[in-house]
């Protein structure tokens, strides 16, 4: 009898590590999941994947780290839609948090439309499209609001968005380590948590979107080190309210029918480049699984089951640190399957052809808040249903629409007798951890020994896992 090995080197991460920090691992589109990773380009290296950025004019400004380059897979929705961001501490969800609750200050989102998701995302051509920083009625920073519902903001495309490619950026300033010396030089900078989700949007025009100049911006560039929101004691207000949000104002281009007409005349896009593929049978994050060849004999079993372990082998090399469900589902119960049935010598198949799994994380149960409203926007509407009552939602899962087939080869010949073990290092899910002489030499940058003290008390109790 055939043996057959599970790839346990590949079906296995890191524990997470404690980290003060976040980033974006998920996106929902009016409330449906649309799977942790998907069209979001985060770091691979679990180690680094919620650090944060500090130099301002450094291109992990523009994306995060590694956001340079484009991700398989986009999300499909309409002008006018709820999109909720899901940020995380953990990154694979492991555990819940959003962010350390000392970590208090201002988010944004940015867009940007792009020819194709190939084009490099640096430059002018972003907008902000949602802002909010400290609301003195309800004494909380944006920060805070988004720990009150759970790590995820939900805000509204505007209704103008003409159809096509955009990047939405999000932006989470950190300012508990902020002071200042008396020439205005920092003792410590901000820290920036930045990612980019890609989005093709449906619109209700085709033409190229016009954005006032004083709105337009580049990045990096659209802040800067003298900012006043960015030279700002969170610690001691008096004399420094309202805050100004760094960064321009948001620019929300309307139609001119209402945005509950806009959104009814609209249909979520399902062909563009970075859709989902319609054959594909689970989807992890930015990877998908394609049914492997039909077989009538022995030699044609174990090939499709060699077809079956290569796509296994490449779900795992590609999965960001959002976590490997989907692969482990593929690994088990497709691959390891199929091997099962050459072993028991059923050599018509495969077996189950064609069942899909979609994507097991949109499947799970998510409390998504309402619309959160923001500073300075004049078209934004606020949800209708409270975020209690939203909280209580469960969260429906999406169709699966569109791109990129993955190629596989047959290296398996007959003779050999098992699955190959594949020895693969993972740290998909580790978050970041920087070494402690990281953590001294950023004591060192952020003035160890400042009469802040509260500041310093903080920097102390993260040096080993905070930057």
């Amino acid at each position: 009898m055939r043996s057959t090995t599970v790839l346990a080197g590949l079906a296995t991460v890191l524990a997470p590590l404690a980290s003060a920090h976040t980033v974006l691992t998920t996106v929902f589109v009016n409330d449906k999941n649309q799977g942790d990773g998907t069209g979001v380009r985060m770091p691979m290296d679990g180690n680094i994947a919620n650090a944060p950025v500090i130099n301002m004019n450094s291109d992990d400004m523009i994306c995060g780290r590694d956001g340079l380059k484009k991700v398989n897979y986009a999300i499909p929705a309409t002008a006018g839609s709820k999109m909720t961001f899901e940020f995380r501490t953990y990154v694979d969800g492991s555990r819940p948090g959003f962010i350390d609750e000392s970590h208090q200050g201002p988010i944004s989102v940015y867009a940007k439309a792009v020819s194709d998701f190939d084009q490099s995302p640096g430059g002018s051509g972003w907008f902000k499209i949602w802002h909010d920083g400290y609301d003195e009625s309800t004494k909380k920073w944006a920060v805070q609001k988004v720990i009150d519902t759970n790590g995820l903001l939900s805000i509204s495309l505007p209704t103008g968005m003409p159809t096509g490619a955009y990047l939405l950026r999000t932006e989470v300033i950190a300012m508990q380590n902020v002071t200042t010396k008396a020439d205005g030089n920092w003792y410590c900078e901000p820290q920036f948590y930045v990612n980019c989700a890609q989005v093709y949007v449906q619109g209700s025009s085709s033409g190229p979107l016009s954005i006032p100049t004083d709105k337009e911006t580049s990045i990096p560039g659209h802040v800067h080190p003298s900012d006043k929101g960015l030279n700002f004691n969170m610690y001691d207000m008096k004399g420094l309210l309202p805050y100004q949000i760094p960064g321009p104002v948001p620019f929300r281009p309307t139609t001119s029918s209402s945005g509950s007409n806009a959104k009814a005349a609209l249909t979520t896009p399902t062909n563009f480049s970075g859709a989902v593929p319609d054959n594909c049978l689970l989807k992890n994050a930015n990877w998908c699984g394609f049914e492997v060849p039909d077989y009538t004999n022995e030699d044609g079993c174990w090939a499709s089951a060699d077809n079956c372990w290569a796509q296994s082998k490449k779900c795992f090399e590609s999965a960001p640190p959002s976590g490997i469900k989907g692969c482990k589902i593929w690994e088990q119960e497709k691959c390891q399957a199929l091997a099962n049935s050459c072993d028991a010598k059923q050599f018509t198949g495969p077996p189950n052809k064609g069942k899909r799994w979609g994507d097991v994380t949109e499947q799970s149960s998510v409390q998504v808040p309402g619309v959160m409203k923001g500073a300075d926007l004049v078209d934004d509407p606020v949800d209708t249903t409270s975020n209690e009552k939203a909280n209580n939602n469960v969260v429906s899962i999406p169709a699966a629409t569109a791109t990129t087939f993955i190629t596989t080869s047959s290296a398996a010949s007959k003779p050999v007798t098992t699955v190959p073990s594949i020895a693969i290092t993972t740290t998909t899910a580790a978050v970041a951890i920087p070494t402690e002489t990281a953590a001294q030499n950023t004591l060192i940058r952020c003035g160890r020994g400042d009469k802040n003290q509260r500041r310093a008390m903080h920097i102390n109790r993260h040096k080993r896992a905070d930057f």
